[in-house]
């Protein structure tokens, strides 16, 4: 089964500024993985590259979309974890 992106996000996040090094080998490690792939990224000149085993650009399309949904679920999961939990005493509460 696919690594999550909580995964996939924890093994690079510890690198702030992504490396050629890095870059390879979170390739390399994918290799033979999945069945089929997007790979997004920028170049040494800051340009976006983009290549696909996926021939449908609907499907890359929705894949994309996709993507963004996970990270946007990631992202809330994480702030709310973040949180200090709400307290269940009535601090209003009126003495007597």
């Amino acid at each position: 089964m696919p690594k999550k992106f909580e995964e996939t996000h924890a093994e690079t996040e510890s690198a702030s500024q992504p490396s050629t090094t890095a870059t390879d080998d979170l390739l390399d490690s994918l290799k033979g993985k999945y069945d089929s792939c997007l790979v997004t990224g920028f170049d040494k000149e800051g340009q976006l590259y983009m290549s696909s085993s996926i021939s449908s650009l609907p499907m890359m399309h929705w894949t994309l979309n996709r993507s963004i949904f996970e990270l946007g679920l990631f992202e809330k999961q994480s702030s709310q974890t973040q949180e200090a939990p709400a307290s269940d005493v009535d601090t209003e509460a009126s003495e007597s």
